[in-house]
Parts: structure tokens; C-alpha cells; sequence
């Protein structure tokens, strides 16, 4: 997948930012992927918790802020302007 800057393979599981390699964990790829294939659509915290850490997870908001603020310090030129993993105020995120 090609978005903007970022260069994501599904299969082989790696991703380039301007054509240099990110190093992410599995859980930082599994959300990122899930992101992508989504790209334009807001996601619930709900869903994404379940998706990628199973129902058990569906409540642990701050468990996913965590993960996305490491994804975006990685992903994103300026962490603090995203431009590609946004806030969807008391909803999720929307991966643009």
C-alpha cells in the first residue's frame, strides 16, 4: 500500500517512510495494516482494541493511546501534527 510517504507490505511486513525502513513490533505493524485497509474510515477504540487484541481489550482506551502515540512517534514526520493517523474526537482514529 502507498500512502503519502509511507510505503506499507502486507506480506512482507515491513514499512518505508521516503523510502527508508521503519522498524515496528507486531502489534505496531497489525495496527498499522488494520489503519491502512481502512484508510478514510473512522474506527471506534471498540473496534480496534478487538481487532487486534480480541474482546478482552474492547475497554482499554489508554492501552490503545499508547500504541498509537509509539505508531505516530515512528510513522509520522511531526508526531505532533499527524498526517496520517488522526484523532476522531470521542469516536477513534481515521488513517488518511
Amino acid at each position: 500500500l502507498q500512502c503519502r510517504d509511507l510505503q506499507i507490505d502486507l506480506i512482507a511486513r515491513t514499512v518505508h517512510r521516503d523510502g527508508e525502513f521503519i522498524k515496528l513490533t507486531n502489534t505496531e505493524f497489525n495496527l498499522l495494516a488494520l489503519f491502512a485497509q481502512n484508510e478514510g474510515r473512522a474506527l471506534t477504540h471498540q473496534y480496534i482494541l478487538r481487532e487486534i487484541w480480541g474482546n478482552d481489550f474492547q475497554q482499554e482506551n489508554q492501552y490503545l493511546r499508547v500504541f498509537v502515540g509509539t505508531l505516530r512517534k515512528k510513522i509520522e514526520k511531526d508526531p505532533h501534527q499527524p498526517q496520517h493517523i488522526l484523532t476522531e474526537n470521542g469516536v477513534g482514529y481515521r488513517f488518511q
